[in-house]
């Protein structure tokens, strides 16, 4: 083993609960809204057992193809709540993950899974309701070798990931937040909510397209 083919990186401040659980009221879309369309995964990355919302901490995994080994150190170096998110080199023909491993994470107490690869054991996965969001499903397993990188900047579903970035994510898909936009996010979110509540009182008394809208349509003609 050398430095040159497992790069190991440094712990990172966790967000206070209480911020966690304020942007999880949100939602994946409120975040998403609030961000200008930034730091959203493209639509690859599904839940496994819809129904699931989930907000925690990066604990950030890039594997080589076809391999999990840093995985494995990746759960035993998590906190709870943390949210495990793998860049597996675009490979999806391999399950990093499955029933026996999620048992383990999940039995610790790590907030969710994001997997821009490969998952398999969906039944199990599902039957424990565990909060797994991934690319792909596949029944073949992987090597355990390495090399491998944790807790290093990874890609996955198209978005930047950082260690200690906030995961936020639900049936809608997954956001990514980092932690210098926190107070930005939040401000955006309720500005979102509190918009989206004005439109459907709008709404309820029978305005059905905005003034916003109908303006555009004016000028245009239409």
């Amino acid at each position: 083993m050398t430095d040159r083919e497992f790069w190991m990186g440094p712990d990172f401040p966790r967000q206070p609960q209480e911020v966690l659980e304020r942007l999880k009221t949100y939602g994946a879309c409120v975040a998403a809204d609030a961000m200008k369309g930034f730091n959203a995964m493209n639509g690859s990355i599904q839940p496994v057992a819809p129904g699931r919302c989930v907000c925690g901490c990066a604990v950030t995994v890039r594997l080589r193809p076809g391999d999990n080994l840093l995985l494995h150190k990746a759960i035993e170096a998590a906190q709870p709540g943390d949210i495990l998110v793998l860049d597996t080199n675009s490979s999806y023909r391999n399950a990093v993950i499955g029933g026996i491993m999620c048992g383990a994470a999940f039995g610790k107490g790590i907030g969710g899974l994001v997997v821009d690869g490969a998952v398999r054991d969906v039944e199990e996965l599902r039957a424990h309701d565990w909060p797994v969001f991934a690319a792909a499903v596949v029944p073949c397993a992987v090597d355990s070798e390495g090399p491998g990188q944790l807790n290093h900047p990874i890609s996955c579903g198209g978005v930047p990931v950082h260690p200690g970035d906030i995961i936020l994510a639900d049936d809608n898909g997954v956001t990514v937040i980092p932690p210098a936009w926190v107070d930005w996010v939040l401000e955006g979110c309720e500005k979102r909510r509190q918009s989206e509540a004005r439109r459907m009182a709008e709404i309820q008394q029978g305005q059905l397209t905005s003034a916003a809208v109908l303006g555009k349509l004016e000028k245009l003609g239409l």
